[in-house]
């Protein structure tokens, strides 16, 4: 490619609209089922031609390195040993997602990544190729090249199309602190998991409204998640008590959410929950994909 080409892709978050923890697997890892959606909170990625690599970050959280710990920097790292190349280009990350709340931000960058540098690189690989990979760097990164809904099983590497997606409108509550998925998941039991019907039984449910199914999702690891920041548990009960509406943990925390049909309904969410908790989190209203 010429030394003017530019690649640009969005990276959107995901909710986990239901996350069921199966048991413990032998590799060490948990078996999960979870009902995925994606959502138009979007990080963006640019990929130039360069004769060296170079990462530079766009972002308000000091947290977010462009160092090789990044997974931007450690897709392009297992790619280019993969076409037996050198790991050249220019990225530019402009991260929106915030980090450490379960949104899935830094995988989607990482999914992205293989796929812009596919595309520079003149690999041109497909995304049955590239998805192997993405599932050597994490867990969760494979779910980003499957549909916008999609149900996940194994440690995330399964992928299946949901019968059904969620149209509809999604409230975010973003605390200023962060969980460690390993920390939560260290600290998981199943004895003090949720009781909750099963997702196969949401799914029967689609003639049912926002606000009705909303009461039926879960999250098997917020009792976890909750223990570990005692403030986050809080936090869910006060926006549950001002908006009215279920509200649910995404992943391994720390990001909370609502879901609602109409725009307006989510609006009016929002106002009502940010009286109530002003400068305590940050509250978004997105949409799904």
């Amino acid at each position: 490619m010429s030394e003017s080409t530019v690649i640009r892709i969005d990276a959107p978050a995901k909710i986990n609209l239901t996350l069921a923890i199966l048991g413990k697997r032998p590799d060490g890892y948990h078996e999960l089922e979870s009902w995925v959606i994606r959502i138009d909170l979007c990080d963006q990625l640019e990929f130039r031609p360069s004769n060296r690599w170079s990462l530079a970050v766009d972002s308000r959280d000091p947290d977010v390195t462009s160092d090789d710990n990044n997974l931007v920097a450690r897709a392009a790292t297992a790619l280019a040993r993969h076409a037996d190349r050198s790991q050249h280009a220019q990225v530019t990350l402009r991260k929106r997602i915030p980090s450490g709340a379960g949104l899935g931000g830094g995988s989607s960058d990482a999914a992205a990544t293989l796929r812009g540098l596919s595309a520079l690189w003149n690999l041109n690989w497909p995304d049955e190729r590239l998805v192997q990979i993405a599932a050597e760097i994490g867990s969760d990164i494979p779910c980003f090249f499957g549909p916008s809904s999609a149900t996940i099983r194994g440690r995330g590497e399964r992928i299946e199309p949901a019968v059904a997606g969620w149209p509809g409108w999604v409230g975010l509550i973003v605390p200023p602190y962060k969980l460690a998925t390993a920390d939560v998941y260290r600290r998981f039991s199943p004895s003090r998991a949720p009781s909750h019907i099963s997702l196969a039984e949401i799914r029967r449910m689609d003639s049912h409204g926002a606000q009705q199914r909303g009461l039926l999702l879960f999250n098997d690891l917020e009792p976890a998640a909750f223990a570990l920041e005692p403030r986050l548990a809080q936090l869910r009960e006060t926006a549950q008590n001002a908006g009215g509406r279920a509200v649910r943990m995404t992943g391994s925390g720390s990001c909370l959410f609502s879901v609602f049909d109409s725009h307006q309904e989510a609006l009016t969410w929002q106002r009502a929950v940010q009286q109530t908790i002003p400068k305590i989190a940050e509250v978004l209203v997105v949409r799904t994909l």
